[in-house]
């Protein structure tokens, strides 16, 4: 072999040495790559595990420190209410509506919706069985005693049932006036405060006559009268009917509101049930003279019952 093929050879080596060297390294760059890769997705996974596990001790310790629903102090209850006029009307009817909830009364036409309100306000007095307010039953109240109970309610009537010949700040005034000692400065600065809750103005309204307002406004006039004296519950009779749904969707939020803002226990009777599903912490619904079904809107939407799927429309 001569001298120049013995330095090719060699170089030849040289440089086969020299790539084999190459991919080594490049070998070892990437089983190192996927060793830290990997170690950085155990060190992750471990991290969201510990977080996980940080949360499910954080809930534990907010359900030993915080009452649940469940817990929280009975407010209205029913208890196997029966009540007829010529024909029975409501038959076995029980339930209850605990601190900050919202029950919302939904069913047909004529199935004792608006009555059940009635016996709440103690309006009317049950045959049978027997309502309770705050642990007190009243069914049994003197006249004087049950306008003290009635006195923690707010009442929100189909249409508002404002009077017409009032400004919106007498309407507002009215009930102040009539079961407080305020002064005027008190009772205005009162009215000023439940019209702007309700996202009015005050100086542009409180001088203006209900026939001078949108259906939706006279609404929320009745939404502040009703809330004017403070009560610890606020009950409803239509609230949304008659409105557009922009305007349905404004009272929708305003009663969610009170819920979330002042822990306000509420009854709704609607025949609104898209507005209920947003509202309602739990709904009744009321067949046959019968609550049929009482439950969140997410076990009514997921219920199997024939009428609760005819109800909702299939």
């Amino acid at each position: 072999m001569s001298d120049d093929q013995r330095d090719d050879a060699a170089r030849r080596g040289t440089s086969d040495a020299a790539e084999r060297a190459a991919e080594k390294r490049e070998a070892d760059r990437r089983r190192d790559g996927r060793r830290i890769t990997e170690r950085k997705g155990e060190s992750v996974r471990a991290a969201i595990r510990d977080e996980l596990a940080g949360d499910e001790r954080a809930e534990h310790a907010a359900e030993t420190q915080a009452p649940t629903e469940r817990e929280a102090a009975p407010v209205i209850e029913l208890d196997h209410v029966y009540l007829a006029f010529d024909q029975p009307i409501l038959q076995d009817v029980s339930f209850t509506a605990r601190q900050g909830e919202t029950i919302c009364i939904v069913g047909e036409s004529g199935t004792g919706k608006s009555t059940t309100l009635k016996l709440i306000l103690r309006l009317l007095v049950p045959e049978k069985g027997k309502v309770c307010i705050g642990g007190q039953d009243i069914t049994n109240l003197t006249f004087e005693e049950a306008l003290a109970v009635r006195q923690k309610m707010g009442m929100v009537f189909q249409g508002a049932a404002l009077f017409d010949s009032m400004s919106v700040f007498e309407n507002i005034a009215y009930p102040l006036r009539e079961h407080t000692a305020l002064t005027e400065d008190e009772i205005e600065a009162r009215v000023r405060e439940k019209l702007e809750f309700v996202d009015l103005d005050p100086d542009r309204v409180m001088d203006q006559l209900p026939s001078e307002l949108s259906g939706g406004m006279r609404k929320r006039v009745g939404i502040a009268r009703g809330m004017a004296d403070n009560p610890q519950i606020m009950l409803y009779d239509e609230p949304t009917s008659g409105l557009d749904p922009l305007t349905t969707g404004t009272i929708t939020r305003l009663i969610m509101k009170l819920q979330r803002e002042l822990n306000v226990t509420s009854v709704v009777v609607s025949h609104d049930i898209r507005s209920v599903f947003r509202m309602a912490t739990r709904i009744a619904v009321l067949n046959e003279r019968r609550i049929v079904f009482f439950g969140t809107p997410e076990e009514m939407a997921a219920s199997d019952d024939q009428y609760l799927r005819d109800f909702l429309g299939g």
